[in-house]
């Protein structure tokens, strides 16, 4: 679905990553480039928390996917289920978001072309 340069401009574009300044805009002589791949996780783990996870070149396609596919719940699910090991946020609406993610990357695993999703009767219950 996604390059890695791809990827990385994406997540750059959606202000996931810290490698922007105010007007969306990377300006590598001001900036390190790591912070390209740097997700700003400020406040979204836990009240008044700075945190932030760093996406290794080979993930960028996943992690893009992932947003692309789910917003910022397909950020926390990667974080938390597969970065972190089950590291999960003290706020429960995220909890469900990442829940939710969950339960749908599972039904694409078990039924990948979308053609047949589509018809596929599945129920779960989140939270």
């Amino acid at each position: 679905m996604f390059t890695v340069d791809e990827a990385r401009e994406f997540l750059l574009k959606a202000h996931i990553c810290f490698g922007v300044d105010e007007d969306g805009i990377y300006d590598e002589a001001e900036n390190d480039p790591k912070w390209n791949q740097t997700i700003n996780l400020n406040d979204a783990m836990h009240w008044a928390m700075s945190d932030m996870q760093y996406i290794e070149d080979e993930e960028l396609p996943r992690v893009a996917r992932l947003f692309w596919l789910y917003g910022w719940a397909g950020i926390l699910y990667w974080v938390c289920k597969e970065k972190r090991k089950n590291e999960m946020p003290t706020f429960e609406d995220a909890k469900r978001q990442i829940q939710f993610v969950e339960n749908e990357e599972n039904i694409m695993k078990e039924c990948p072309e979308s053609s047949k999703r589509a018809y596929l009767k599945r129920q779960y219950t989140i939270g």
